[in-house]
């Protein structure tokens, strides 16, 4: 799976059909919180109140100057309720990026096992961190004097595969463990916001307040874009007030077939009405 998203404009072939969805026409995958993390391996980015809702992304736009724009055909109505096809402008890094309902769901903080024993006895791997971790901690905290734990009297074995150790350092004089920090940092998962409160020797993490989720959001999402209609294709309302897409020269056949009047028919009639009236008068 790529770290980097990537969704790319793809024209959808015309269906075979008389009549089908506008979604035959849209040009980018719409994807849900879940489908976007599947899809990518990563989580999509935090709803943003300050955007209408998005289900898909134009990662070939360029977003680099805010002042860019993207432009795109989207489906609309007229005042009488008739499809038509209108245009969108978007500035490219709103093209560029969803924004989807839900929560960020972090990646739960998983404590290898070890083999470390002392006395006799394994360690619990819960107050082991690795050296570079203890030391991200520390300059955090404004944390001093980095060591391990060191008991002559009973020796600690660590495998050749273990590489981390029970690191201590001092925090306005008392001593604190670096992988029960880690432990109580991670709590919310890998990654979620929030600092730490060194009010007191014991630093306390303290999670941010859960933001919004935008699933009580009820504004119209920003459009799909979509192709343009071929020059056999045209809107119609279909059951239920429904739009779609009818090819025009498959119903031509369908109604020759059927024995119905066609749209030359219609035509041809009218070519007679005209010269009849233009004779009589």
């Amino acid at each position: 799976m790529s770290n980097r998203p990537i969704s790319q404009p793809v024209v959808p072939t015309q269906p075979n059909t008389e009549f089908y969805s506008v979604q035959d026409l849209v040009l980018f995958k719409a994807y849900s919180r879940d489908s976007y993390r599947a899809a990518f391996g990563v989580e999509a980015p935090a709803y943003d109140p300050g955007r209408v809702l998005k289900s898909w992304f134009d990662s070939t736009v360029d977003g680099s100057d805010p002042s860019n724009l993207a432009v795109y055909r989207i489906l609309a109505e007229d005042q009488s309720g008739n499809g038509l096809l209108r245009q969108m402008v978007l500035p490219a890094q709103e093209a560029a990026t969803v924004n989807l309902p839900g929560a960020i769901r972090y990646p739960a903080y998983v404590v290898a096992p070890t083999l470390a024993t002392r006395g006799g006895s394994v360690l619990n791997p819960l107050y082991l961190s690795l050296e570079s971790d203890a030391e991200t901690l520390m300059a955090a905290l404004s944390g001093s004097n980095l060591q391990h734990e060191d008991l002559p009297s009973f020796p600690a074995t660590f495998p050749t595969d273990e590489l981390r150790r029970q690191w201590y350092f001092l925090v306005q004089g008392q001593p604190v463990n670096a992988g029960a920090l880690l432990l109580m940092r991670n709590a919310h998962g890998v990654g979620a916001p929030g600092r730490w409160d060194v009010s007191s020797p014991q630093p306390v993490w303290v999670p941010d307040s859960p933001g919004p989720t935008g699933e009580d959001d009820t504004r119209a999402p920003r459009p799909m874009p979509i192709r343009d209609l071929l020059p056999n294709e045209q809107l119609f309302r279909g059951m239920m007030g429904i739009l779609g897409v009818v090819r025009t020269d498959l119903q031509k056949a369908a109604d020759e077939a059927s024995g119905q009047f066609t749209q030359d028919d219609r035509a041809l009639l009218r070519q007679i009405y005209l010269s009849v009236s233009k004779t009589s008068n």
